[in-house]
């Protein structure tokens, strides 16, 4: 049930960081490095936790298939 809630949550979380990289002209590993700590302690806790897992990787499989990523 979760994973289904957050599958559209998780597109929208994808599409705007790579939106937000392509306004800032940044690669990913300069976005990530320039984000403060706070941001990065946010992100890291909405990619790794174990309930959020399987959407992350639906919603990058997602958009991977429609090439938006």
């Amino acid at each position: 049930m979760v994973t289904i809630v957050m599958i559209p949550i998780q597109v929208r979380y994808l599409k705007g960081i790579k939106d937000e990289m392509k306004r800032k002209n940044t690669t990913q590993n300069e976005y990530y490095d320039q984000m403060p700590f706070q941001e990065e302690l946010l992100h890291a806790n909405t990619q790794i936790h174990p309930f959020f897992i399987p959407a992350n990787f639906i919603a990058w499989l997602w958009l991977k298939m429609r090439k938006e990523l």
